[in-house]
């Protein structure tokens, strides 16, 4: 959605600011739907519980981010919960300026729809890693997209980064659960791709450590 919006909010001249301390929630699974929010810094992880109680991450949304385009749209209840994983700001929105504003102007309209739309094409990219890659694939390329966004290079072309969240968040959004996190990170370590104390990881660049199968 970055692609479309950059860092800006789509609707200024609708729009109030906003700011969450890291943990709170901007709204919970089942909330009524109030209004859509431009995320300008921090990090929010859209988030569902099933129905045995498992916590699901199914994104994680960065500054540029607006949502949520389809439940504005399409639903008068939120599907997920958001939660900030960092301290966040922005723009918030009110679903009653908005609603006033499609009446009104054809080119909002025009702007939800190709936001709506972006937002489809990242959900359909996140649901097609999760289903092509196998588990230790997945928990690399999350963490590699993480320190991208948040990280740094080293000198010897390791990546490393403080994770911004917990390793149970973590292997919410990679489809599993603490303990098989647990035992994949220490595999994962001694294969040579990648070291961690606490949450500060290194992603070790191919050839700075000594590689091993996963297994």
């Amino acid at each position: 959605m970055r692609d479309v919006l950059g860092k800006r909010c789509p609707f200024p001249t609708l729009s109030s600011r906003f700011s969450l301390a890291k943990g709170k929630n901007l709204y919970h699974q089942g909330d009524l739907v109030g209004g859509a929010y431009s995320l300008a810094t921090g990090m929010v992880a859209l988030e569902r519980v099933d129905e045995d109680g498992d916590l699901v991450i199914l994104k994680i949304l960065h500054p540029g981010s607006f949502f949520p385009c389809a439940n504005m749209l399409g639903g008068n209840f939120h599907e997920s919960a958001a939660r900030a994983l960092t301290d966040i700001s922005g723009c918030f929105v009110p679903a009653e300026r908005l609603t006033t504003a499609l009446h009104d102007d054809p080119s909002v309209g025009l702007a939800l729809l190709k936001l709506s739309a972006a937002e489809i094409r990242e959900n359909e990219d996140a649901i097609f890693r999760l289903c092509s890659a196998d588990l230790p694939d997945r928990v690399l390329s999350t963490l590699s997209a993480l320190a991208a966004e948040t990280g740094g290079h080293e000198s010897n072309g390791d990546l490393s980064l403080d994770l911004p969240m917990s390793w149970r968040d973590l292997a919410a959004m990679v489809g599993t659960g603490p303990e098989v996190i647990s035992r994949l990170l220490r595999r994962l370590a001694d294969a040579g791709h990648l070291s961690f104390q606490g949450r500060h990881v290194t992603l070790h660049a191919q050839g700075s450590r000594p590689a091993a199968p996963y297994s």
